[in-house]
């Protein structure tokens, strides 16, 4: 009796078993057919209808004739486009393959100057023009002078005045310790920069803040010939965890942006951006140092329809989203994974975060970097693969590193 109820008992909860996989089979059945109904009757926008070439009320200089522009935020290219005219000290660029860009005040001069004397050795063996984007604080022609000689007379260089409006789109600003220009920096790489007309004449740039110092005893190789010939998008060097106060509703104001075109998210987008939960994961590139394609932010629609999507909402200036979030987010979405990558083969310093290339450890990578803590009151950290944390960053080791 006790075996036939034993028996009795096993029987039910096979059936049980099979009656609950039924079930969910069913349920997943339905759920893959609702999202492919749902995915047939999704209409995306095209993005080059959704995109206005608009006057912007920013202004740049012309440095020989004197002559200001509004900013036009949408390049459109034309069938014989106007070349930009260049004021170039020292000398003339022999290749217009890339440019080095900085956006600068005087009151960063030294640690400009220090900039510049670290890209002068390390790029000595093939010198790169260089365009520094000033408000007017950086006209005199002594200090340009000062900078030039700073540089050698091999190295091209040149100054871009722009002119900021004190009326761009301002909703109420969260954070108030920040001032209005650094919202406006933001802004300008954000968006801005690749409309440059000066920019139309590379085919890269390689943006550089003033307290952007590489690292190495011996001259580097070229970066742009690199990504040229490896047809390389985009190119980093560190990678961090952005601060969640300062992307309030990014995430989900992406996410809108996705819904928008009919996208999923990408394989890349999911193993970076995601953490737990569908939850954001906060990984940027450390945008200081990024060499992109200048087509890439210019002439990529629907990067372009995300940027102005981002310029338009305002986020900017109200919870002052970063250009590192604002453009990790689209290009880990839209850039495929061998055409994204790190360099490690020089190292590289921001403020008082550094990593030294790849193998250089120990007394080595400090005698590179001791000559650049000029602060005493400062504490520098050694981030030892570029990546913070180390451990629990996703972007960390994800993309291809180019050691060289």
């Amino acid at each position: 009796m006790t075996r036939i109820r034993h028996n009795k008992r096993n029987r039910y909860c096979c059936l049980c078993i099979i009656f609950y996989f039924i079930i969910g089979c069913s349920f997943f059945i339905t759920k893959s057919n609702l999202n492919d109904s749902l995915q047939s009757k999704c209409l995306p926008k095209n993005p080059d209808n959704e995109i206005v070439d608009r006057q912007d009320e920013w202004e740049y200089q012309n440095s020989i004739t004197g002559q200001w522009y509004h900013w036009r935020t949408v390049y459109k290219r034309q069938n014989n486009p106007t070349e930009w005219r260049v004021n170039w000290l020292n000398v003339a660029p022999k290749s217009y393959l890339g440019v080095i860009v900085y956006l600068a005040p005087y009151g960063e001069f030294k640690s400009l100057q220090t900039s510049l004397a670290q890209l002068s050795h390390l790029l000595s063996n093939n010198p790169r023009p260089i365009a520094i984007f000033h408000e007017g604080d950086l006209s005199d022609n002594n200090i340009q002078q000062s900078l030039a000689q700073t540089l050698g007379n091999h190295t091209p260089l040149t100054f871009e005045r722009i002119k900021f409006s004190n009326s761009p789109i301002q909703p109420g600003r969260a954070h108030r310790r920040w001032s209005p220009k650094y919202f406006h920096m933001c802004r300008f790489f954000t968006l801005m920069l690749p409309s440059h007309p000066l920019l139309t004449l590379f085919t890269f740039y390689w943006r550089l803040d003033t307290h952007s110092y590489i690292l190495g005893q011996k001259p580097i190789k070229d970066p742009f010939d690199i990504m040229k010939k490896r047809n390389i998008q985009y190119a980093f060097t560190m990678a961090n965890i952005d601060d969640e106060l300062h992307t309030h509703g990014l995430w989900s104001f992406f996410h809108e942006f996705l819904k928008e075109y009919c996208l999923k998210p990408s394989i890349n987008f999911r193993e970076t951006q995601t953490s737990w939960f569908n939850s954001y994961s906060f990984a940027i590139i450390y945008t200081n140092f990024a060499i992109a394609n200048v087509s890439l932010f210019r002439d990529h629609s629907l990067i372009q329809a995300w940027l102005h999507k981002v310029d338009h909402n305002g986020g900017i200036y109200r919870y002052r989203w970063g250009d590192a979030p604002i453009h990790t987010l689209i290009l880990t979405q839209l850039i495929s994974r061998n055409q994204l990558v790190r360099l490690r083969y020089f190292g590289y310093m921001h403020r008082n975060e550094y990593v030294c290339a790849n193998g250089i450890k120990g007394y080595l990578c400090k005698a590179q970097t001791k000559p650049l803590f000029t602060d005493p009151k400062t504490t520098y950290h050694y981030q030892p693969d570029g990546c913070n944390p180390s451990s629990g960053n996703p972007l960390c080791h994800y993309y291809p590193e180019i050691i060289l």
